[in-house]
């Protein structure tokens, strides 16, 4: 291994092992101190290292296309606020957001794509590799809202939520930064990850849903952008790309599928048992997929999802009372020996299910025991 080379290598580690570390930081302030961190890697990796890529002509065409996909992302997903309604925004800009959030956010993104940049000009896989988990790194922080990996829920927030989106997301801007520089990665990401703190409302779309749309975005636009730009290849090659198009459709098809269940913002959603309660019809480890409820009728021996404080339980109704005119709903588990304490109501329901899915939730339950236990 040359100079060249082992030092490339040696600054890509740097950056990996001290945004790895900024995942588990346990302090309020973590944006901040990664910034702090991150700003002298990038300025070493920009000055240390003198090779630079041959880019295309079109980077300028690729910077504005990007900034006005940015433009149209966020006003597209301001509009789904017609759908999902429309809340007072709590990461609306003020003076503290700014200093702790804000800037220590955008100066992330600017460093963490010099770093890309000048690392991908050096055309060195293991770095180039590197770079890469550094930069999903960078993306998690950003978008994970957390102070650390600390425990189950946050661990869930993270792989759940801005793990896969992170995945996805920089392959589109290791693509872009390769053949048309940082700036179009910068301009883009910038816009589309801060808007959020200078509009005054935000939307009620589910997270779940949120994480889908930032897996396929990225997807929709590597292949919008290969396409505009670059030239046609040869039909063998075209076959194959066509193969893989089929492979991304039903691949995201999936991912839609999954979306839609587990943010239950639509008519089915998806649950998983955690609870031995309703052991020999469903039991633990299975994932229900129940129909919300919008006023079916409900009978004796339906099985029910219902809210109790701040969890959702599956279990069957085993008596049914009209008293008042308010209609009361009795439940219990089949393995339980008594019936539940107290009553539902229409407010309380939640969903109706007849269908399961053995098993498929163990790896979720397997994950929870080993991170609290």
């Amino acid at each position: 291994m040359n100079k060249d080379k082992r030092k490339v290598i040696l600054i890509s580690l740097a950056v990996f092992a001290v945004l790895l570390v900024a995942l588990f930081m346990n302090v309020e302030n973590s944006k901040i101190v990664t910034a702090i961190l991150i700003v002298p890697l990038a300025l070493l990796t920009f000055f240390a290292i003198k090779r630079r890529s041959s880019l295309s002509i079109n980077k300028r065409d690729v910077l504005i296309l990007m900034s006005i996909m940015a433009v149209i992302y966020v006003a597209l997903k301001e509009m789904t606020g017609i759908y999902f309604g429309f809340y007072y925004n709590p990461y609306y800009v003020n003076f503290e957001r700014l200093i702790a959030v804000i800037i220590p956010t955008a100066v992330i993104i600017i460093a963490t794509e010099v770093i890309r940049y000048v690392v991908l000009a050096q055309k060195i896989k293991a770095a180039s590799v590197i770079t890469y988990l550094s930069c999903v790194f960078a993306e998690i922080l950003i978008y994970s809202n957390i102070a650390g990996i600390t425990n189950f829920n946050r661990f869930m927030d993270l792989v759940g939520l801005t793990l896969f989106p992170a995945i996805s997301a920089n392959v589109f801007y290791h693509y872009v930064s390769k053949n048309y520089g940082m700036f179009p990665n910068i301009v883009f990401r910038l816009i589309s990850t801060l808007y959020i703190y200078f509009v005054p409302t935000s939307t009620g779309i589910k997270d779940a849903l949120d994480s889908c749309i930032r897996i396929i975005l990225p997807i929709a636009m590597l292949t919008f952008v290969s396409a505009m730009f670059e030239k046609k290849q040869k039909k063998a090659v075209q076959r194959g790309k066509k193969a893989g198009f089929v492979g991304t459709a039903l691949t995201v098809v999936f991912i839609v599928s999954v979306a839609m269940l587990v943010s239950c913002q639509f008519r089915f959603g998806a649950l998983v048992i955690a609870t031995d309660s309703m052991t020999g019809e469903i039991n633990k480890g299975d994932m229900i997929i129940y129909e919300r409820y919008d006023g079916q009728q409900i009978e004796e021996g339906q099985v029910i999802v219902f809210s109790d404080r701040d969890s959702l339980i599956v279990h069957r109704v085993v008596r049914i009372e009209s008293i008042n005119g308010e209609i009361r709903y009795y439940t219990k588990g089949d393995a339980n020996t008594d019936e539940d304490s107290g009553y539902r109501t229409k407010s309380n329901l939640v969903g109706l299910t007849d269908v399961k899915v053995a098993y498929i939730g163990y790896p979720t339950l397997w994950l929870r025991e080993l991170i609290t236990n």
